[in-house]
């Protein structure tokens, strides 16, 4: 799964979801959470998400 479409992926979740952890999408994804955090962090930058830490 290329970057583009991940990030795609992560906003839909979210979306449908209201919240989700780093642990659930990389389940479901089959993504690292190395990966996925490197992926929210970009989305959080450009104003597409919130991050919240701890839960």
């Amino acid at each position: 799964m290329l970057a583009d479409e991940r990030r795609e992926a992560i906003l839909r979740a979210v979306e449908s979801q209201g919240s989700i952890t780093v642990k659930e999408l990389a389940e479901e994804m089959g993504v690292s959470a190395v990966t996925l955090r490197q992926d929210v962090r970009e989305l959080a930058g450009r104003g597409l998400l919130t991050r919240v830490h701890g839960g």
